[in-house]
């Protein structure tokens, strides 16, 4: 007797500043698996936390109107007891007995959530109390690293003179805005005459702002700050400087193991989201996903096969491919390899990956630093900056630079997620006792 074969699935989208963006990190994830597997399941989770399969997620167009066009199914999932996890595919009924929903045996999915729930632990936590497994990190490392305030006190835990360290901070509620506004004030001056506004937990970039304490501008700052998010964290400047990201992915022995390293170019000094996913012919996403003649579709939102040409060596150093797009954090603008000195490299890829063990990180993440410099532009001081458990495009361009294709990264991760999650159910074992018998007597 055979049986369907399992499907991955990708999961993407979800209420978040970074809906769209998540969109194009899902797209490039869908596209890369199907250089080495041939069922491929989009799961796309709209504004108001609906899941959706169909062949026209594959197309990027599908995303731009109000309204999913025809093809679009509504999904669910939930656990098997002989099946595992399983996608259940929602048809019309009609007729007298109705059509029965179709079920999809899951063999992985892959997270590219980006910011909200999606990155920050809530859908980590659905996918474990299903036993599907999932290439990214777990529930609580998730949440950890999505909090900045969080995150900051982890690092501080971790930061040696000769590793890294973490600027000056402070974090404030909004409570606490609105019952002292004065004693905050005087926590925020007390940093310096410029600081760095950060929402606690959203990411790229997205309502972060440079403050100068010393205007009346500093109130308003706040209050736009306090739209993104009740907690904001307030950092010191650090200047001059320069940043630099390094992936870190987890192997299937348990160690970690870091990507080559990256200065991204800002416009203005630090990076904004426009940087960072709109660099692109004037603003514009350039994305080009499911336009491709050489890819069949399937059905129920899986694609058959891809035709698409392997990377080249120069296209991954600018973050771009024929058939896996360079939207996303691909497209910003960068120096990759950095250009600062091998014991810097080798210093700061140490550092993420003594940040990925204390974070407890899965799958692929990528840690955020600030190099501070002299005037002369001498390098000086490593700071940690932030963790994205979810990076852009997976941070795919940096392994593409270590020698690892964005397929090879992918399959990769997956074994690491069936392992863990083999190991998890593993642990689970019903605890038994004679407690509701004595309670009822019996």
């Amino acid at each position: 007797m055979s049986f369907p074969p399992r499907h991955i699935l990708v999961l993407f989208g979800a209420p978040s500043p970074e809906h769209e963006v998540s969109i194009l990190t899902g797209l490039q994830v869908g596209h890369a698996l199907l250089e080495h597997h041939t069922h491929v399941s989009l799961g796309y989770v709209d504004k108001s936390g609906q899941l959706w399969t169909g062949d026209p997620l594959w197309n990027i167009h599908s995303y731009t109107k109000k309204i999913l066009p025809k093809g679009c199914i509504r999904a669910r999932l939930r656990k098997d007891a002989t099946k595992g996890g399983i996608l259940v595919q929602e048809r019309a009924k009609k007729g007298l007995f109705g059509a029965s929903d179709l079920d999809i045996a899951l063999d992985v999915a892959v997270l590219a959530f980006h910011g909200g729930d999606g990155e920050g632990g809530s859908w980590q936590g659905y996918l474990e109390s299903l036993a599907i497994p999932f290439v990214g990190s777990g529930s609580m490392s998730a949440s950890l690293a999505q909090d900045k305030s969080k995150a900051r006190a982890i690092a501080m835990t971790h930061a040696t003179p000769e590793s890294f360290s973490v600027a000056k901070g402070v974090t404030l509620s909004e409570k606490e805005w609105i019952t002292a506004p004065e004693l905050c004030e005087e926590k925020i001056v007390a940093l310096g005459k410029d600081v760095i506004l950060k929402p606690a937990r959203l990411g790229s970039s997205i309502g972060v702002e440079r403050v100068t304490t010393t205007s009346n501008q500093l109130k308003e700052a706040v209050e736009r700050g306090f739209q993104y998010d009740d907690r904001l964290v307030f950092e010191e400047r650090l200047s001059p400087m320069i940043e630099i990201n390094c992936s870190v992915r987890k192997r299937a022995d348990g160690s970690y193991e870091a990507s080559a390293c990256e200065q991204p170019i800002a416009s203005d000094g630090a990076l904004s989201f426009e940087d960072k996913y709109m660099n692109q012919d004037g603003g514009a996403t350039g994305a080009k996903f499911g336009t491709s003649s050489g890819s069949k579709q399937g059905s129920f939102g899986q694609k058959g096969f891809s035709a698409g040409a392997k990377h080249s060596h120069e296209q991954g150093k600018l973050g771009t491919s024929n058939d896996i797009d360079g939207s996303g954090m691909a497209s910003l603008k960068r120096l990759l390899p950095a250009p600062i000195e091998q014991a810097w490299t080798q210093r700061i890829q140490e550092a993420a990956v003594t940040l990925a063990e204390a974070f407890d990180t899965s799958g692929v993440v990528r840690f955020d630093f600030i190099l501070k410099t002299t005037k002369e532009g001498m390098l000086k001081e490593l700071y940690f900056n932030e963790c994205n458990t979810i990076p852009g495009s997976l941070s795919f361009y940096l392994w593409q630079e270590s020698g690892v294709s964005f397929p090879e990264l992918l399959d990769d991760a997956m074994v690491v997620a069936k392992q863990e999650m083999g190991a998890r159910i593993g642990r689970q074992k019903p605890f038994e006792s004679n407690l509701l018998k004595q309670y009822s007597g019996s």
